[in-house]
């Protein structure tokens, strides 16, 4: 099997169709589920922003048969507003096609060189750990890959799945349970995008989000989301075809004092859901509002997509609060995950 590493077309057809089928079989792998997209939605999703823009390279394997496949994906995440020192890198490899140097084809002939040229000196990238796996163990294919980029562990994020559809019994008790310290503190939702005079309050919400991320050691600088930043974002999102199902917290003053999000991907055939930030404000935890939040937001989603299957997020080993709310819901862990960073001399 002979594979190539060149620069993902996006005005291909052929490599939409065969990106978006490799981003499938991915999430299939790892979360039991995936999201369906037309071309253009797909396009959408990888267009870049006044925020950042992405450099993206595909590997395509030759097969035996005739025919070209993508089989593997590399891509490097350039901020263009904060964080102007750093640079962010990843690869995947198809299930089928892992243990052939594909990976290490990615970061050797994509990857590498795009660091070199972008002059940033941060460079981070995350690496996935399935069952039993040891994150610490050195032969592991990540540590790897990471050790090569001259990156190192700064911290450890756990991905958890929840199974769908959820019982409403289940919903009803943690419902009640939420109401009981809630005291006059309630909580909103939202579907069709931020009320444009909640934009500001709204961005504080995201800006402190970046600032609370129990992140250990890895350095980042919290963005500053203005009402046209998100503005962008939700324009984004539409043209990919994602809709948001927001939660907010308000408390008896009637100030937002925490939001929780899921993005879900509204085409027929998508089973796969994201879980998406959830913050409580630092003064004003205590109350529950995080799990009020996610009941409101899992109920939502229960009638709004009764077609998923899974429900995916993502939490710092070091966040016992979110954990212990994610796991009351039944979420239950699908790997854990090291974030690397570091600056290499490449």
């Amino acid at each position: 099997m002979h594979v190539t590493i060149r620069p993902l077309d996006l005005s291909s057809d052929a490599d939409i169709d065969q990106y978006h089928a490799l981003d499938r079989a991915l999430d299939e792998h790892a979360h039991g589920g995936s999201e369906a997209s037309t071309r253009g939605q797909v396009r959408a999703g990888l267009a870049d922003t006044p925020y950042w823009r992405i450099q993206r390279w595909v590997a395509v394997a030759e097969q035996l048969e005739g025919g070209e496949s993508i089989v593997g994906r590399a891509a490097a995440f350039i901020p263009l507003q904060e964080n102007l020192e750093a640079v962010s890198v990843g690869a995947a490899v198809h299930p089928a096609f892992r243990g052939h140097g594909i990976g290490t084809a990615l970061i050797e002939q994509a990857l590498v060189p795009a660091i070199r040229a972008s002059g940033r000196s941060l460079v981070d990238a995350c690496g996935e750990f399935e069952g039993e796996a040891d994150p610490d163990d050195p032969a592991h294919p990540a540590n790897r890959l990471a050790a090569r980029l001259g990156i190192a562990r700064k911290h450890l994020a756990v991905c958890r799945t929840l199974a769908l559809p959820l019982q409403d019994a289940l919903l009803e008790d943690l419902a009640a349970e939420a109401a009981e310290k809630l005291g006059e503190y309630r909580v909103e939702l939202w579907e069709d995008g931020i009320p444009e005079q909640h934009l500001e309050p709204y961005g504080l919400l995201l800006h402190q989000l970046d600032l609370d991320d129990p992140d250990e050691d890895f350095e980042m600088e919290a963005a500053d989301y203005t009402p046209e930043r998100i503005r962008v974002s939700e324009q984004r999102m539409r043209d990919a075809g994602t809709r948001a199902i927001r939660a907010i917290a308000v408390a008896p003053d009637g100030s937002f004092v925490g939001n929780s999000e899921i993005h879900l991907h509204e085409a027929p055939g998508t089973t796969l859901a994201w879980q998406e930030n959830t913050l409580v404000m630092p003064e004003h935890r205590g109350h529950r509002l995080g799990l009020a939040m996610k009941v409101a937001t899992h109920r939502l989603l229960k009638d709004r997509a009764p077609q998923l299957r899974a429900l995916v997020t993502w939490n710092s080993h070091v966040n016992p609060w979110m954990i212990g709310v994610n796991e009351k819901l039944g979420y239950r862990i699908a790997y854990r995950e090291i974030v690397y960073q570091g600056r290499p001399q490449l």
